[in-house]
């Protein structure tokens, strides 16, 4: 019977798998699916490249899941925990097996959430959200802190129209090597406006304070399409980065258009995006505005292997949308041959294979510009022009028979100039910040990472994140940065990556997490990051010790770098 369920769902995929509000890619939920998905060999209905995940697919998938005889004793406690962090998408018999009379009877009567409303054609989810954390930096007398605290609200009416928002204020003083960054772009990673903030409690002198935002509203069109529109991020990738596009940089306006039926899940997506973080401007000031016009294509070969097919244009019009780019068609090569403009394009290619219920292979090509003369040209090898990058990597479950153990290998490699532009404000960038990889371009990179959890409650986590670099010297564009225009490059042939001042970088993160309720955790860190540059002034070496208390609320890796 499990077998007839799971083959028309294969048939039928939107027969009961939609898109509605999601989770991030950071939270424990997306590696639940993500592994269960992978080692139960059941994820055709999923086109896992595409995040945020929905929350129905999360819930009907747990539901087939929870039918299996083979899960081990920690897979169906995660199944139970999806079920319960993903409870309005089940029927009342489930949704109400871990019921209780909570707090004051209102508040908490299921583990996951803090309040529920459940109707026939309403239901919603509240939850606060929390970090608090506290680390000491060697060698300074301030303290690394993050103090965010916000309020999470996602629901339904009628299942037809569904809507979500969250909203954080940030009090952060950041790792000395963030700080450089910082004052370097004027942008706090993954923010927008920042203002200063002082703290005499935590004899913090040089801290930030801001906001953070996301909303969105759904709609389900018809069966098979869906419409979203808000602000917000976005991922696009199996990786620990995506070359693609990323959650890195400050949120951002959107309209997105997705349409899953039989093995295709396309996705049109448009986005309004600033070139300067506000920093660089002032808070009175309107920012200019540039846009980006992104559609990406996933078809699944099998339920194992898929390929997918990106393509973005950024163009920006003076604080006007060219409207030709809201063609659904994917290539945009005739749009830009109609209006005649230079804007920057940027195509892709990524592909998936799950093998034998224990590994994921995946890997990205992203593609700025190339012409094949100018490699195989003895005279012209290196041509700045020659703008690209590759990753590829494996996630590996239950590693070497470990039930809860996870590792995961990547490798990432970007030309230098890649996403950079002609005109600086058309480069792949928003708030002064990628749009893509926390580096930029020209760089490699290996990561290294391990999840076990040796106790039910217990997370422990591993990475080791070595890279090389080629900064940009005062004045002189080696192509690390996409803000500058490549038209201030030094020279026309023979670039290489990590060329310009080299670095190698070294990152060695430990964490370890006790969840002491559902999506409440208490978490102890270690981190060691060493820079050893060409320029030994920029030579830097930080390590951090912290704990801290983290209530719905999931750190993403952009402060990696």
């Amino acid at each position: 019977m499990t077998q007839l369920r799971f083959a028309l769902l294969l048939l039928f995929p939107f027969a009961a798998f939609a898109q509605t509000t999601g989770f991030s890619p950071h939270s424990p939920a997306a590696q639940y699916v993500e592994r269960l998905a992978v080692t139960t060999g059941q994820s055709a209905p999923l086109h896992p490249e595409l995040k945020y995940w929905g929350r129905e697919d999360a819930a009907m998938l747990s539901r087939n899941w929870d039918t299996l005889k083979t899960l081990s004793a920690g897979d169906r406690r995660d199944v139970a925990w999806l079920m319960d962090d993903n409870s309005e998408w089940l029927p009342d018999s489930l949704r109400w097996r871990t019921a209780r009379k909570g707090i004051f009877g209102w508040f908490y009567t299921t583990p996951a959430h803090f309040f529920e409303v459940n109707e026939p054609a309403f239901r919603l989810r509240a939850n606060p959200m929390l970090q608090f954390e506290l680390d000491r930096q060697q060698n300074d007398e301030e303290l690394v802190f993050y103090n965010r605290r916000g309020l999470e609200v996602r629901g339904d009416i009628d299942r037809k129209v569904f809507f979500y928002s969250n909203l954080l204020e940030n009090q952060v003083r950041l790792p000395d090597y963030a700080e450089l960054r910082e004052e370097q772009y004027k942008a706090v990673p993954g923010a927008g406006f920042v203002k200063p903030y002082n703290s005499g409690v935590f004899n913090i002198t040089n801290g930030y304070d801001f906001l953070l935002a996301q909303a969105y509203v759904g709609f389900r069109i018809t069966p098979h399409v869906g419409l979203h529109l808000g602000h917000g991020s976005h991922f696009i990738g199996n990786g620990y980065r995506s070359l693609f596009l990323s959650d890195v940089s400050n949120n951002a306006f959107f309209l997105r258009l997705d349409t899953r039926i039989w093995r295709f899940h396309y996705q049109n997506l448009f986005l309004e995006l600033s070139p300067f973080a506000p920093n660089n401007q002032g808070s009175s000031v309107n920012l200019p505005k540039k846009y980006a016009a992104i559609h990406y294509l996933n078809y699944n070969i099998t339920p194992r292997m898929s390929v997918g097919l990106f393509e973005a244009t950024v163009f920006n019009r003076s604080r006007q949308f060219e409207f030709q780019y809201l063609n659904p068609v994917i290539l945009y090569r005739t749009v830009e041959s109609m209006i005649g403009s230079a804007d920057n394009v940027l195509l892709g290619l990524d592909g998936r294979w799950d093998v034998a219920r224990r590994v994921r292979l995946y890997g990205q090509l992203l593609v700025d510009e190339f012409l094949l003369s100018q490699v195989i040209s003895p005279e012209q090898k290196g041509w700045w022009g020659n703008k690209y990058g590759i990753q590829a990597g494996v996630k590996y479950f239950k590693a070497f028979g470990v039930d809860r153990l996870d590792v995961q290998a990547e490798f990432n490699a970007v030309r230098p100039f890649t996403y950079s532009h002609l005109d600086s404000l058309n480069s792949w960038t928003s708030y002064s910040q990628p749009l893509a990889h926390p580096l930029g371009a020209n760089f490699n990179e290996i990561i290294g990472r391990a999840t076990w959890r040796p106790l039910p409650k217990l997370t422990l986590q591993g990475r080791i994140i070595a890279a090389k670099t080629g900064d940009n010297r005062p004045g002189e564009n080696w192509g690390a940065d996409p803000l500058w225009s490549y038209e201030k490059r030094v020279k026309q042939f023979g670039n290489t990556i990590a060329q310009g001042e080299k670095a190698d970088i070294l990152l060695l993160g430990l964490d370890a997490s006790w969840e002491l309720w559902h999506n409440i955790y208490v978490d102890v860190k270690f981190q060691h990051r060493r820079k050893d540059s060409q320029n030994n002034a920029l030579d830097l070496t930080t390590r951090l010790f912290g704990a801290g208390i983290r209530m719905n609320f999931w750190p993403t890796n952009n402060l990696d770098f």
